[in-house]
């Protein structure tokens, strides 16, 4: 079926984003504001493919101040991102998106005093200890280094985006949203030019971005072909069922690795001995059980 295919193809693309991602900020660009800027303008880029689907119409001034928060978002959770994927296997920090899972959760209990079911807390529990496990630099439980902390921040980020998009895609089209959420991203990137010390990194950076402009393109085209399959799944088929196809990203990625790290060894971050494989394999499954107890 269609929609299979889609919501496979989801995944499959995005885990080969994320391991460009690691070359760029692990081997290339060691200042994330320099890959951020660099991401956004390439973003900016694949705009005319959105004009072949539709036209976006101007956004009502009631709109824009939403468009901007969505915007900046897109901008400041790369830099946890960036920086997770420095101090950890890429697909790791891409199992630790899966924290977004409990963020919204946590936000109801707090705000509303919506109360959990047994199951969603056996789930919380899992999804933590599983993330402990894998992020685990000592012999105590719950003791996570930097990139569990990093990828909190990004899938916090995150949450809050969904959620603002979520009440913006009630007024207006998708097109429209993605559109001039992109246009604003980009406005705040450049605003890093106004920081010397990001301003002469990039100048001096310059020529390496020239280098390896096809590879920011591939990047750019795979991550705008997997959100794009995804965002079609939805249409077709039940949100859950895609969104839990899509928590095998990470899986993807350590399979990449498998296929292509004996032929770059040192292109991206990854252990891919029997047992470090075997333990991401089983904590992953432990992961995937707790976001499907969680989201009952």
């Amino acid at each position: 079926m269609l929609w299979i295919l889609l919501a496979f193809a989801c995944p499959l693309l995005h885990g080969i984003a994320n391991l460009i991602d690691n070359y760029l900020t692990d081997k290339v660009f060691k200042n994330v504001s320099t890959l951020v800027f660099y991401s956004a303008f390439f973003n900016i880029a694949f705009l005319p493919f959105i004009l072949l689907i539709g036209l976006p119409a101007i956004p009502e001034l009631r709109f824009v101040p939403l468009l901007i928060i969505i915007g900046l978002i897109d901008v400041l959770y790369l830099y946890p991102y960036f920086l997770a994927l420095q101090n950890d296997d890429t697909s790791v920090v891409i199992s630790l998106f899966s924290l977004g899972k409990i963020i919204v959760p946590i936000l109801a209990f707090f705000t509303v005093g919506e109360v959990l079911t047994p199951l969603q807390y056996v789930g919380f529990i899992v999804l933590l200890l599983c993330s402990s496990l894998l992020t685990m630099r000592s012999s105590k439980i719950f003791h996570w280094n930097q990139s569990f902390y990093y990828m909190f921040a990004a899938s916090l980020l995150l949450s809050v985006q969904a959620v603002v998009f979520k009440y913006l895609f009630i007024e207006i089209g998708w097109i429209d949203g993605f559109f001039w959420s992109v246009v604003f991203s980009f406005c705040w990137a450049m605003l890093l030019l106004v920081f010397p010390v990001a301003r002469q990194d990039i100048r001096r950076t310059f020529s390496n971005f020239k280098g390896i402009a096809p590879i920011f393109a591939v990047e750019e085209f795979v991550t705008f072909g997997g959100t794009a399959a995804g965002t079609y799944a939805l249409a077709l088929a039940p949100t859950t069922v895609v969104k839990s196809i899509e928590e095998f990203q990470p899986f993807f990625v350590l399979i990449y690795a498998l296929l292509l790290k004996r032929f770059f060894p040192h292109y991206f971050r990854e252990k891919i001995d029997l047992k470090s494989s075997m333990k991401k394999i089983i904590l992953f499954c432990g992961m995937t059980i707790g976001i499907f107890l969680i989201v009952q």
